[in-house]
């Protein structure tokens, strides 16, 4: 009786596990993105463009030109949120730089459905917008925050920039999924994993790093482990604290300014 009972334990605990992981191989993407809220106001001196993509996609952005003499930021946002979320940010870094900072396909005001390739050809049509305006990689700035870093490090492998600047950066969304998946197949199932680990010597852009070291979503270590990967001059800033994207426009801006080389 007892072996009857145990056997029909184990195949009900059997059946559980198999459903965890086919609910997370299907809806993993529901997990990973978090896109929420409208875009209701844009910042002052910004301008809304769109942007098509190689897989015609259309995608939204915000657009502040650069000043004679001045770099470009072109920023990659986190995993949630919108534009509006970081807009203290914008007008800061317009107070110095341009600023092109796009909304991911899915996002508030762009179609499509988020993806790891998808970001990338998000990235790459921004880029080429940028080169439309007549300004050159090397007075491009890319700008990361937590999964943006890969988009940054991605399209950053790619082409010669003025800098990488990363903040909350990760190796890959494979190693962050192991650890807080321990208990399923991750390296069989992870569809999207944001590999920045294996792109990362490719940079040749300086790098500038930034991160919390009680990073709460994306753990310090992960910082560390992607920036020991970059051959390029490289600085990291380690960040007492228990936040994962909370530095300041004008923090941010400071760093940036300092960590650039300065101008001949």
């Amino acid at each position: 009786m007892k072996r009857i009972f145990s056997k029909k334990l184990l195949i009900k605990i059997l059946v559980g596990y198999v459903f965890v992981v086919a609910s997370m191989y299907f809806f993993q993407r529901d997990f990973l993105y978090h896109p929420f809220g409208k875009i209701l106001i844009i910042p002052e001196d910004f301008q809304e463009i769109n942007l098509k993509t190689a897989d015609n996609t259309d995608i939204y952005a915000w657009f502040s030109p650069p000043q004679k003499g001045q770099k470009t930021i072109l920023y990659f946002h986190g995993n949630a949120g919108n534009l509006m979320g970081r807009s203290d940010r914008f007008v800061k870094f317009a107070t110095q730089y341009g600023v092109l900072a796009i909304s991911y396909r899915g996002y508030s005001k762009s179609r499509g459905e988020p993806s790891q390739d998808g970001f990338f050809q998000d990235a790459d049509s921004a880029f080429e917008f940028l080169k439309s305006k007549n300004i050159l990689s090397k007075d491009i700035i890319l700008f990361g925050e937590s999964i943006g870093t890969a988009v940054a490090v991605n399209l950053g492998s790619k082409h010669d920039f003025g800098a990488l600047i990363l903040e909350a950066p990760f190796s890959s969304i494979l190693s962050v999924a192991k650890k807080n998946y321990w208990f399923l197949p991750i390296s069989f199932i992870l569809k999207d994993r944001f590999e920045s680990d294996k792109l990362a010597p490719k940079i040749t852009a300086p790098v500038l790093v930034m991160h919390a070291t009680k990073d709460y979503i994306v753990p310090f270590e992960e910082g560390k482990k992607l920036f020991e990967l970059f051959n390029s001059r490289k600085s990291f800033i380690a960040i007492e604290g228990d936040f994962h994207i909370g530095l300041s426009g004008d923090y941010l801006t400071r760093q940036i300014s300092e960590f650039l080389p300065e101008k001949k």
